[in-house]
């Protein structure tokens, strides 16, 4: 079983591009995922220059001040010329109010910023996982096929208790759709809403997984102990032999 830790919003605030480059330099971070219109972009593009290692994927997004673009008919609120918050936006994808067009103009300004720093891109992912639905979900494929960007974070979630039935089967769906075209992994979990015992416990199960490929999808924070464990000397040892990135996988 191969493992992809990847952490997200790289490029939000000094304090994430610390705690990420921290948890890939002395722990099992193998990956982060650059938010492009995040306040410290630019700060997370010379980390990853700094640590070649790290895979560097892009951190999509369309809620909140992360946009790249600034006219759009759709996507942008008309109050502060940003993206809806989180709860708008989602409201908007489910009624089809978001011109696709706009969505697949967005997405290649966000590739092309972090492209244009000379950052080899491994995959696409989704702030907020909005790529589970499927407007979303098909022009975050379309990106990935324009600019030959190798996989995309996978819709299927694994080793969770929380989700009812008919979400799991949402999520199987949307797995086959992605996975019949274009290249993903099989499937994703994280340490959202655990405790220090059962991140132990769920990284356990991960290991022993009869799965290929796993992303490990984290948010290293102090507050969330998501640091301390990732960069625990007996996480690291047990993870050693099964770490990997997307970039990776291509070779």
């Amino acid at each position: 079983m191969k493992l992809i830790v990847n952490a997200d919003d790289f490029g939000f605030s000094e304090e994430v591009n610390a705690n990420i480059e921290k948890c890939h330099q002395n722990g099992i971070v193998t990956s982060a995922t650059i938010l492009s219109g995040g306040k410290n972009f630019d700060d997370a593009i010379q980390l990853a220059k700094e640590n070649p290692k790290l895979g560097i994927g892009v951190h999509l997004a369309i809620d909140g001040p992360n946009n790249i673009g600034k006219k759009y008919a759709t996507l942008l609120d008309p109050q502060t010329g940003e993206f809806y918050e989180d709860i708008v936006a989602v409201k908007k994808i489910r009624k089809g109010d978001f011109n696709v067009e706009e969505l697949v103009s967005e997405y290649s300004l966000q590739i092309e910023k972090v492209k244009n720093e000379g950052i080899t891109i491994t995959h696409l992912d989704h702030h907020h996982h909005f790529h589970l639905y499927f407007p979303i979900l098909k022009a975050v494929i379309e990106v990935a096929k324009k600019y030959k960007i190798p996989y995309i974070r996978p819709q299927k979630i694994l080793y969770s208790s929380r989700n009812p039935f008919p979400k799991n089967i949402y999520r199987l769906y949307h797995q086959f759709y992605l996975s019949s075209r274009y290249n993903t992994v099989d499937g994703y979990t994280s340490l959202i809403g655990c405790d220090s015992e059962q991140m132990f416990s769920k990284f356990q199960t991960i290991l022993n997984s009869n799965k290929r490929t796993i992303e490990l999808v984290v948010h290293p924070l102090k507050e969330n102990g998501e640091i301390d464990f990732l960069t625990n000397p007996e996480i690291v040892q047990k993870a050693q032999n099964h770490l990997t990135n997307y970039g990776n996988l291509v070779q």
